[in-house]
């Protein structure tokens, strides 16, 4: 049995389940997902995978896990059992606990039961299993009224998804410190290179901060402010994000996928134009290489 830990944001736990599914299936054993960090986990919206999304997500029971972990565990919140912090942390043995922002080249050695506790931020962890993880990420839902509508538009133009990721990355200090904003020139420079590659490109602009977005960029015909997706149903900007041909994505995780997914369901093709800030962690020691795709642009 693989079980992976799922913990941050919508994007993270994407990534945690993705490099689970492509281990278990390669080694032919089943997937559970561990939702007992998330239980405590106050910042973003919890677990949404069964809400969102078409796959068949299994979680974790307290058997599953005393199965990996053996002993190497204790009591949770509300019940429920999690990997002992005390015990050391090899990357062998049931609990692997990622040693790096880049990919691990270990994760394809790795063969017998196994607890994942890191966040695989890397498409590297899945090659070979993205077909399997785009169905697993189909949406359940048909797009609202007013989405279906932006929709629409997107796929009459040359769509662009611009995401600009604030919230806690500037109000907390902490998050501040590690990963750092993307500037607002960072965003004039990626819109520049648009407008030049592309013939007559059409911003539409996704983010958690849109009055400071729209103070930036200001009412431009080629700009539309995607509105009303937030709280518990923040996760259908990723659905408009995955139907635009092009995108500027943030240090983010959400936005990362949100392009991901267009080249997969096909609303993005080979010339698909993705551009990424070139510094995905701001106080990281260790430049983060492997969560690029190699026909991104990096700024």
């Amino acid at each position: 049995m693989i079980i992976t830990r799922l913990i941050g944001g919508l994007g993270n736990q994407m990534f945690q389940y993705a490099a689970g599914a492509a281990l278990a299936a390669r080694t032919g054993q089943a997937l559970r997902l561990d939702l007992t960090s998330l239980r405590k986990y106050k910042l973003h919206q919890g677990y949404q995978f069964d809400q969102i999304f078409a796959g068949d997500f299994q979680t974790a029971s307290k058997l599953d896990l005393f199965r990996v972990l053996g002993f190497g565990m204790r009591r949770g919140v509300r019940g429920s059992v999690t990997p002992d912090p005390r015990l050391p942390n090899p990357q062998t043995g049931p609990k692997i606990r990622q040693p790096s922002h880049n990919y691990w080249d270990g994760f394809s050695a790795l063969s017998g039961k196994t607890y994942l506790a890191g966040y695989w931020q890397s498409p590297k962890y899945f090659q070979g299993a993205e077909a399997a993880i785009a169905r697993a990420f189909e949406f359940r839902e048909d797009f609202t009224s007013e989405n279906a509508e932006i929709e629409a538009q997107m796929a009459a133009c040359t769509s662009v998804s611009l995401h600009v990721r604030r919230g806690d990355y500037v109000k907390n200090a902490n998050v501040n410190a590690f990963h750092g904003i993307c500037d607002w020139p960072y965003y004039r420079a990626a819109m520049a290179h648009m407008r030049a590659a592309l013939h007559a490109p059409q911003f539409f602009v996704f983010s958690d901060d849109l009055d400071a977005a729209k103070a930036e960029f200001g009412q431009g015909a080629d700009i539309i402010y995607v509105t009303g997706n937030t709280g518990a149903v923040s996760y259908r900007d990723m659905m408009l994000m995955a139907r635009c041909k092009h995108h500027v994505i943030a240090n983010s995780s959400f936005s990362w996928w949100g392009a991901w997914l267009a080249r997969a369901n096909g609303a993005a093709d080979d010339g698909q134009i993705v551009i990424a800030p070139k510094v995905w962690f701001a106080g990281s020691p260790e430049p983060m290489e492997d969560i690029y795709q190699p026909h991104w642009v990096r700024m």
